[in-house]
């Protein structure tokens, strides 16, 4: 498999949707400040962050979340965002087709349901939606202020 053809698969707009989803779904009141949700993707394909926030869980914290590996590892974060803000885009287009959202200074998802990264079968896809669910419960924790500081 080439490059061309894993950033395809690793870029389908399902599947981060689907990770943005998982966000808002660990999310307290399934919602996310807007700004917020350009940093999900950079976090999420990060390895180090990604195998981090698998191993956290729904109770994690933004200081517990930061520990010296991981302040490394957002030193690229900043840089990445301009790479990630299209497929972001392309991902909460994607995220409103199939369900329904509203944008204002938040990301709300307006559907009751049980999305939950439990349901999945494929142990890979099943780590990628636990990260991203518990990244969306750590930041919806904290005010996006001091989130803003330390990213």
């Amino acid at each position: 498999m080439n490059i061309t053809q894993t950033e395809k698969i690793l870029f389908n707009p399902l599947f981060t949707s689907k990770l943005l989803l998982m966000a808002l779904s660990g999310a307290d009141s399934k919602r996310l400040k807007m700004e917020l949700a350009y940093y999900i993707l950079p976090l999420i394909y990060n390895d180090k962050i990604k195998d981090k926030l698998a191993r956290s869980t729904a109770k994690s914290t933004f200081n517990t979340f930061l520990n010296s590996e991981v302040k490394t590892e957002l030193i690229v974060i900043e840089t990445l965002l301009t790479n990630y803000r299209m497929k972001t885009k392309e991902a909460l287009i994607t995220l409103s087709n199939i369900y329904t959202i509203e944008f204002s200074n938040y990301i709300s998802l307006k559907e009751e349901q049980k999305t939950t990264y439990s349901e999945e079968k494929n142990p890979i896809l099943k780590e990628y939606y636990k990260a991203a669910f518990n990244l969306g419960s750590i930041l919806s924790k904290e005010d996006y202020k001091k989130i803003f500081f330390n990213l």
